[in-house]
């Protein structure tokens, strides 16, 4: 049996030299090693860009990392802060069952009431008593209390009449 080459010769399809030719390897080309080196280096020597980038990079990760940090750490105190107020009201209220007599007092722009027996309406005229809320409960409260939750959390509704 002859190879394919013999018979593509045989045929004349083909001359001795194109024979020749395929039969030998291919030689690898010297530029295509030559950028493989270079690409190598390139690799391995970040340029300044590179690490100004890569440092730019960590910098920003890290200042997200401190503000979601900031922002846990926000939120437990304000959590902390609404635990120390409902405390300070649920020890402090004067609410009372029995009052007959309805206050009305005004929150921004609605008016809303709570009921008063006289000794607490004559207070609530004098200034030593104030209102909040727990919850959706309006709560009648000292006045001392009143200036206690206010340095605890400004933003907690006390009204002062």
């Amino acid at each position: 049996m002859s190879s394919l080459s013999d018979q593509l010769l045989k045929a004349g399809l083909v001359t001795e030299e194109q024979v020749k030719k395929a039969s030998e390897k291919p030689k690898k080309k010297a530029y295509k090693t030559h950028k493989k080196t270079i690409q190598k280096k390139q690799k391995t020597e970040p340029t300044d860009l590179a690490q100004f980038y890569a440092e730019r990079k960590k910098l920003e990760n890290k200042e997200k990392q401190q503000a979601a940090q900031q922002k846990i750490e926000a939120a437990r105190l304000k959590k902390e802060n609404k635990l120390k107020i409902d405390k300070l009201i649920s020890a402090n209220l004067l609410n009372d069952d029995d009052a007959e007599i309805r206050y009305n007092f005004v929150v921004g722009t609605s008016i809303k009431y709570v009921f008063v027996t006289e000794q607490q309406q004559q207070e609530l005229i004098d200034g030593k008593l104030a209102f909040t809320f727990l919850g959706s409960k309006r709560c009648l409260i000292s006045l001392d209390t009143a200036k206690k939750i206010k340095t605890i959390d400004a933003s907690k509704i006390v009204v002062i009449p």
